[in-house]
């Protein structure tokens, strides 16, 4: 499904390039099914995941971080839960980049989720919860 940009492209270039190729409705519900975990990185019905800049057969949690990278480049998300719910994943690199893209979208916490990730154990998810929150880091 059509040819992928230069190697090492950067993840927003790339992510763009899938828009104008499949289309951006595809392209968001694409990375919304892969940061739910109802998509995996080889999914036949979606393009090659390196569109996001993904390689198959890494460890599960990566397809999610990938489809929440490209939401963060792509967005805003047609389903905002699905990003609120990235916030609660086990792995602290899908919590980061799901808040990221809280951030940038000023997505709605209506019952404080984020709020709780300010004292998470990683302090990247800290410092992403907070910028979510319009406010900068408290001291820890």
């Amino acid at each position: 499904m059509g040819q992928l940009p230069a190697s090492g492209a950067r993840p927003n270039v790339l992510a763009a390039s899938a828009v104008d190729l499949f289309g951006r409705e595809h392209v968001v519900h694409w990375c919304e099914e892969l940061l739910s975990g109802a998509a995996s990185d080889s999914d036949p019905q979606f393009p090659d995941i390196a569109w996001l800049g993904g390689t198959v057969g890494w460890p599960d949690y990566w397809s999610r971080v990938w489809g929440a990278r490209g939401l963060l480049h792509i967005g805003p998300p047609a389903r905002g839960l699905i990003v609120l719910n990235g916030v609660r994943d086990g792995s602290w690199r899908v919590r980061e980049m799901s808040l990221k893209v809280i951030a940038r979208y000023q997505l709605s916490d209506p019952v404080g989720i984020v709020d709780g990730l300010t004292e998470d154990p990683v302090e990247r998810v800290r410092v992403a919860a907070w910028k979510a929150l319009g406010r900068e880091p408290e001291p820890r």
